[in-house]
């Protein structure tokens, strides 16, 4: 089974997750703080292969060129490129700095990834972004921005779409027929069918 180790950083407390099936390689999901997740690579003796991004504001992928330069290959979907390097990634509206990049792959719904050892489905879930995704692996589903404990992500910012977002999260998130430890982009954990009984916003 994979090791899953959460990372909280940045102003506005973004959760990244360090995914690993042997102890010495790993993969990233969004990207807070690469001071803090180097500090955590270091200590684990992990070498992180790759980032996989839920969508791209800037909180969520502000040091992802860290990454990108010290050997990781980035993963985002096609309809999120346009933010990296746009005001929507919301870094400007902000008053932060943001270090551009240039995904290596991009992903695709329905899309399995094998990265050492780690097998990954990505879910395309619009709504929060047009290009936000949640990605399956194992009995864990990362759910970025889309769904939190209780609630589920904005849709005032741009791209976002109110109806695509519900229609994400009842369609494609609780139609899935096994009760998911729920690893949101902010906020604690939760459980996919307690989310289906209990979230008033969807």
């Amino acid at each position: 089974m994979n090791k899953v180790y959460r990372i909280v950083g940045g102003v506005l407390q973004t959760n990244s997750y360090v995914v690993t099936a042997n102890d010495v390689d790993c993969i990233v999901v969004d990207c807070c703080d690469a001071d803090r997740l180097s500090e955590f690579f270091a200590k684990n003796n992990l070498k992180c292969r790759a980032l996989l991004l839920t969508h791209a504001h800037f909180d969520h992928c502000k040091d992802a060129a860290v990454l990108q330069k010290a050997g990781a290959e980035i993963y985002v979907h096609g309809d999120d490129v346009a933010l990296i390097d746009g005001k929507g990634n919301l870094a400007e509206a902000m008053g932060f700095e943001f270090i551009s990049f240039r995904p290596d792959v991009i992903v695709n719904d329905g899309d399995i990834l094998d990265l050492y050892g780690v097998r990954v489905k990505v879910i395309h879930t619009p709504g929060h972004t047009s290009g936000g995704v949640c990605y399956l692996s194992e009995n864990f589903l990362f759910s970025g921005d889309t769904l939190f404990k209780e609630s589920v992500g904005r849709t005032d910012f741009p791209t976002g779409d109110r109806k695509q977002l519900s229609d994400s999260v009842k369609e494609k998130l609780f139609t899935l027929n096994q009760d998911y430890d729920v690893l949101p982009g902010h906020g604690e954990p939760t459980r996919l069918f307690f989310e289906r009984s209990n979230n008033v916003y969807v």
